[in-house]
């Protein structure tokens, strides 16, 4: 095989092909080099998406203009990285991506005598994929994945372990779900599965980020209900106060800030008054006790010796003084009791959670401008300070200013910046017509680096006439040959002695042969060596000539 390939290279016709065949290939080389050069850098749009969902998108940009190709491996959508946000919002401006499939509908393709094994893993992952697209309808999120963790039952109450599942939220750039959204896609996913608490839900966005929070700490949720309330608190005043300022400097020209310290300490006080000088009598008890001693009376014996009859003791007692006079009374005692009820007040008083402490207010106007006569320029001009002092009277009036609590309202004008200086500053190496020119640089050196290199040098060998033996000689003639071979470098030569002795010699034909040439051919073959060896000469003969022909004309 390397004799018939040597064979092959050593055709003349093969030889005198090669350079083109050469220059063909690198020319091709290079053309190849300059469009992988071109090619911008492409990126993933769109990732797991359905085949239908892909073809939609694809005739979407290419109907916008976009450049657009499939991965061949993963067969995601692919754009070039420039334009990346643009097809994505203009994506968004048709409605697409309408993302993840319907979870239900891949339950119809169960085939019958599957496991329930794997039944139950195939219902799971239809819930998870509806409970997907439930919450992807939320305006904020993107895209959204579910895992749910559920356990198998047990017929033992007390080995009964409760399901959780976890949340993956992709959110719009740009968007953020607030703790509301959040409490809704919690309460979302624990009422669409049994058994399931709030506590075992799990919700984590793109940056890996906790969004939901745990209820370990109710310090931590009261603390941030309370900035919220404070922020929300200090909006209200800072557009009272600019929609009240606006009118009198112009809108945008006025700039409030409003900072609250708010109590939150909540506060229950029970408190019982007693007042001495405010009584009523409640209640009287009066009680007596007398004893008596009555004298034997009557016939005695048995009958006469009875105790006296309770009728016969009440007519003996009509009255104290007739009891006093009564000597059978022998000891007598009265007792009076009087309940009187004292005035007395409780109250129970309970200080409000969110009290205002204080209210700071700061408030920057915009200075106004007018043209300076004398230089022609714009310059800003100070505000009285009698329409300061008016516009702290309206911002106290509105924010309700006590000065007792030490509030504090603050106003002053000032010169607005237009400009704003840019504080990040790119290098001019970064920049991205420098990479672009850098690219092209590149992409035109190599390109020219190949035709001078390798094109030019192919092209100049093709051009050169060929002169069979003589052009392998290096288009020496035969007496050159010989007389290069003939040449013998002495010892102790000069570079002019050696360029002498190869310097071919001179030929012997002069003009005077063409007058003993007896026949024509012998004159045209005079004529071609005289030409041969003097081709100068020859051409400046023919130049005065022509130039006599054109003096005529």
């Amino acid at each position: 095989m390397l004799t018939s390939v040597r064979d092959m290279t050593a055709q003349p016709s093969f030889r005198r092909a090669m350079p083109t065949i050469v220059t063909v290939i690198a020319a091709i080389a290079g053309i190849a080099l300059y469009a992988v050069v071109q090619q911008p850098k492409l990126t993933t749009l769109y990732a797991s998406l359905p085949e239908a969902e892909k073809a939609r998108i694809v005739d979407a940009l290419t109907n916008s203009g976009y450049t657009v190709s499939v991965d061949p491996t993963t067969g995601d959508v692919l754009v070039p990285v420039a334009d990346y946000h643009r097809s994505r919002m203009t994506l968004a401006a048709q409605g697409l991506p309408s993302v993840v499939p319907d979870g239900y509908a891949a339950l119809g393709d169960i085939p019958m005598g599957t496991s329930r094994s794997v039944e139950i893993m195939r219902l799971k992952q239809a819930q998870e994929i509806e409970l997907a697209r439930s919450i992807t309808e939320i305006a904020a999120v993107q895209s959204a994945r579910v895992h749910l963790a559920l356990p198998e039952r047990s017929v033992f109450v007390r080995e009964q372990e409760t399901p959780t599942a976890s949340v993956f939220v992709q959110i719009a750039p740009g968007r953020k779900l607030d703790e509301e959204q959040v409490d809704a896609i919690v309460n979302l996913i624990a009422a669409s599965v049994p058994n399931m608490a709030r506590e075992g839900v799990t919700v984590v966005d793109q940056q890996g980020r906790m969004l939901t929070r745990s209820n370990d700490d109710p310090s931590s949720i009261l603390s941030d209900s309370q900035l919220r309330y404070r922020m929300r608190l200090e909006q209200i005043y800072r557009t009272r106060i600019e929609m009240l300022v606006g009118p009198m400097v112009g809108a945008g020209n006025v700039n409030a800030q409003v900072n609250l310290d708010i109590d939150f300490t909540r506060r229950e006080v029970t408190e019982e008054r007693v007042d001495p000088e405010g009584n009523a009598l409640r209640s009287t008890q009066a009680t007596r006790d007398v004893t008596r001693n009555p004298e034997a009376a009557g016939i005695p014996g048995a009958v006469s010796n009875r105790a006296p009859t309770e009728a016969e003791l009440t007519g003996r007692l009509p009255g104290t003084e007739a009891n006093a006079a009564d000597p059978s009374v022998e000891s007598e005692s009265t007792s009076s009791v009087q309940n009187y009820e004292v005035s007395r007040k409780v109250e129970t008083t309970m200080d409000p959670a969110t009290r205002i402490s204080r209210i700071a207010v700061a408030v920057l106007v915009k200075e106004r401008e007018a043209v300076n006569p004398e230089t022609g320029l714009i310059e800003p001009v100070p505000f009285p300070e009698e329409t300061l002092e008016e516009i702290r009277k309206l911002v106290a009036g509105v924010v309700g200013l006590n000065e007792e609590r030490g509030d504090l309202v603050t106003v002053t004008a000032q010169p607005f910046v237009q400009q704003l200086d840019e504080s990040v500053k790119v290098e001019w190496f970064e920049m991205g017509w420098i990479k672009l020119a850098a690219q092209q640089f590149l992409t035109v050196l190599t390109l020219a680096v190949i035709a001078l290199g390798v094109i030019r040098p192919l092209l100049n060998r093709v051009l050169v006439p060929s002169g069979g033996e003589a052009v392998a000689r290096g288009g020496l003639s035969d007496d050159e040959v010989d007389a290069l071979d003939s040449v013998v470098v002495k010892e102790g030569e000069t570079l002019d002695e050696i360029k002498a002795k190869l310097k071919p010699k001179k030929s012997n034909i002069s003009l005077e042969m063409l007058d003993t040439a007896n026949t024509y051919d012998d004159k045209v073959a005079i004529i071609r060596m005289i030409v041969s060896d003097e081709a100068g000469r020859v051409s400046n003969v023919f130049k005065q000539m022509m130039k006599k022909d054109m003096s005529y004309l």
